[in-house]
């Protein structure tokens, strides 16, 4: 009888040894890049597309486009990374639209593209076909465009790991460049942090006139800055496929943002000025700050 009682008591003890483990999260999680394949042949890891939406809080047509969008992101989950760019006359302030989503870097981005002189709203997927009269999107052409696109097989792969310090308000984000095939040319990578359900001003012509300024308007995706710079750094070192990259960076986020509402976005565009592609971008992702 007593080796029976030391029997069960051993397993019991096993088992009380497995329950209590603790659980450790994958140190780099896996990417939610769009995928297909079986368990008998390769994955293949396609596109995601980076939608940049020209918006302003005086363009009363822009949440139409905000919420097309929204529906998007529904549509295709996991496949799409946005970011709304708040440039041109429509982003100005002035009178009761005081908060300012200005950044230089979108600016830049504004300059260079001239999405906002073309009239917003109006948007880029994946800056595809730059230097054409097909550059830029309007909105209600977002869900076509991007179809295409996600349907392209990737030759990047990108994984963002986020560490949030509290009490310094310091955010370090570790981006994983993988080659899936052979690399030729020269591709820059762009890091910035972007936020979302900020409740400002926003005129909305779909609201009643005379009452078509939103004082409680959420505003998703609102692009903050550039954390490495505006046009990124060139990627190196990844010539061949399987080849990987790491690049840390650090930055202390403004108090005034919610990190926890916070993204970081990554993405990597053709940067050879020669190329037919030239701003094409060729993978993008994202990850929560914390």
């Amino acid at each position: 009888m007593k080796k029976y009682i030391s029997f069960f008591g051993s397993l019991l003890i096993i088992a009380t040894f497995i329950v209590s483990c603790d659980y450790v999260n994958n140190a780099i999680p896996p990417s939610t890049a769009s995928t297909t394949g079986s368990t008998t042949g390769p994955t293949i890891i396609y596109r995601k597309a980076l939608v940049e939406d020209y918006t302003g809080h005086k363009c009363g047509n822009c949440p139409a486009a905000a919420q097309n969008l929204t529906s998007l992101e529904g549509t295709y989950p996991n496949k799409i990374v946005p970011i709304a760019v708040h440039a041109g006359y429509f982003s100005n302030v002035a009178g009761t639209y005081t908060t300012n989503f200005q950044t230089v870097d979108g600016t830049a981005y504004d300059t260079q593209f001239g999405n906002s002189a073309a009239g917003n709203p109006n948007g880029l997927i994946n800056r595809v076909g730059y230097g054409s009269g097909s550059f830029i999107k309007q909105w209600s052409s977002w869900g076509t465009e991007v179809a295409q696109q996600i349907a392209i097989p990737a030759i990047f792969q990108i994984k963002i790991k986020n560490v949030f310090n509290t009490t310094t308000s310091s955010l370090t984000t570790s981006i994983t460049v993988k080659a899936l095939a052979s690399i030729t040319g020269t591709y820059n990578l762009v890091v910035v942090l972007t936020e979302d359900g900020i409740v400002a001003e926003q005129l909305d012509y779909s609201l009643p006139s005379g009452s078509q300024q939103n004082l409680n308007y959420q505003f998703n995706h609102v692009l903050r800055g550039a954390i490495n710079s505006t046009w990124g750094d060139v990627v190196t070192g990844i010539a061949n496929a399987n080849d990987s990259v790491v690049k840390p960076y650090t930055q202390v986020i403004n108090t005034n943002y919610n990190p926890a509402k916070c993204h970081v976005v990554a993405y990597i565009y053709d940067a050879n000025t020669a190329s037919p592609t030239y701003y094409e971008v060729s993978q993008a992702e994202e990850e929560l700050v914390k």
